[in-house]
């Protein structure tokens, strides 16, 4: 039992040194919580579980902001998952970390190795699929334009985007004109601009067509960066 304890606290040494000590105290509180949701079987299928980030913070005293930056630096190091349609349920990957922390070349896990990069860029293409999915458009030509909106949406958003936020812009696109030149001017604004919301693109779209000052509208705010909300 000792000697079990005190190859936990050496690895967990060992992660401070290449992640920082509230990382470390972060990833310990999530083996605890992962162990009582192997016990009690709160797994979804896909392996993720839900994180309540204020028992979190009392457990460590990390604040959630602080909690989403350990997250960060996890998922870089591809031991941990988000949901994308839920920042607060998380998969992690125990024999992942059990490799990055006897890997002798610290310097290398600090800066982020190759492995990170392609683990992430597989999820973030596992999330494109996803939100694609959730079109009912047959066209080939509407789904390709919808699937690069998709695209620009996830490689530069700042805002919560689920198959939800497809699902509505579809519609509100295919409600609002049977043109097909009409709507792929409309996903071509909204792609352009990075909007989530389809209305924008259409009243950006009226206003181009009537030209006057009066009807020109504000500017929306742009979704512009990456989050792990969207992960």
């Amino acid at each position: 039992m000792y000697l079990d304890l005190f190859d936990e606290l050496r690895l967990n040494k060992k992660l401070v040194k290449i992640a920082g000590f509230e990382v470390a105290a972060y990833w310990a509180e999530l083996q605890s919580i992962l162990k009582q949701v192997v016990k009690k079987q709160t797994m979804d299928e896909r392996g993720f579980f839900p994180l309540d980030r204020d028992f979190m913070e009392k457990e460590t005293t990390l604040t959630v902001a602080k909690q989403l930056k350990c997250d960060e630096k996890l998922i870089s190091l591809g031991v941990l998952l988000k949901d994308p349609e839920d920042p607060n349920k998380l998969s992690i990957a125990v024999n992942g970390m059990v490799a990055v922390i006897t890997d002798e070349d610290t310097t290398k896990l600090k800066k982020g190795g190759k492995t990170s990069v392609d683990a992430k860029a597989a999820k973030i293409a596992g999330i494109k699929a996803t939100m694609k999915k959730a079109l009912l458009e047959t066209d080939q030509d509407l789904r390709a334009a919808y699937e690069r909106w998709i695209d620009g949406m996830i490689d530069a958003a700042n805002c919560r985007f689920t198959k939800s936020v497809v699902q509505v812009f579809e519609q509100t696109v295919t409600q609002y004109t049977p043109d097909k030149a009409k709507r792929l001017r409309i996903i071509e604004i909204a792609t352009t601009n990075s909007y989530k919301d389809a209305t924008w693109a259409i009243s950006r779209l009226s206003s181009t067509r009537q030209a006057t000052p009066a009807t020109k509208l504000p500017e929306q705010k742009i979704c512009t960066g990456v989050s792990n909300d969207v992960f």
